[in-house]
């Protein structure tokens, strides 16, 4: 008797190691740079203001991608660090990419003043460890849509 149960436990915890390994996603789920060919920055501050730019520059593209891998955790040698801080102002701001193949949205990245950020309407919670690297991100959009 005690035997069969610690079978069902065994089998019990591999389904569960397996069903958790399976929904564990692997990688960023970031668009890559041969899927897109422009940028749409949107930028909406606290009184409504808007500000945008829209960019087709491979390197800048590359870029944007690179930043935006280092707030999933992943190193990428195209990312540009912006480490000037961002002022209480800039953290309220809402920041919006959308990315577009041949005139068609490919993916759509919303941030917020959260430590959150959605990709295609899926929510991710940004890693302590890698908060720094999304205000890096947001230092970049600032930058362009001046």
């Amino acid at each position: 008797m005690k035997q069969k149960k610690a079978i069902a436990m065994i089998l019990i915890s591999l389904m569960c190691l397996f069903f958790l390994s399976a929904c564990h996603q692997k990688g960023t789920p970031i668009i890559s740079a041969d899927k897109l060919d422009k940028a749409v920055i949107l930028i909406k501050d606290g009184q409504g203001r808007e500000r945008t730019w829209e960019a087709s520059d491979l390197s800048f593209l590359k870029a944007l991608l690179g930043n935006l891998n280092l707030v999933f955790g992943k190193d990428d040698k195209s990312a540009q660090r912006f480490d000037t801080p961002l002022t209480e102002k800039e953290k309220a701001f809402t920041y919006q990419i959308t990315f577009y193949q041949a005139d068609k949205v490919v993916q759509t990245i919303h941030m917020s003043q959260t430590k959150d950020i959605t990709v295609d309407k899926k929510q991710f919670t940004v890693k302590e460890t890698d908060r720094q690297a999304l205000d890096s991100l947001k230092q970049h959009l600032l930058v362009v849509a001046k």
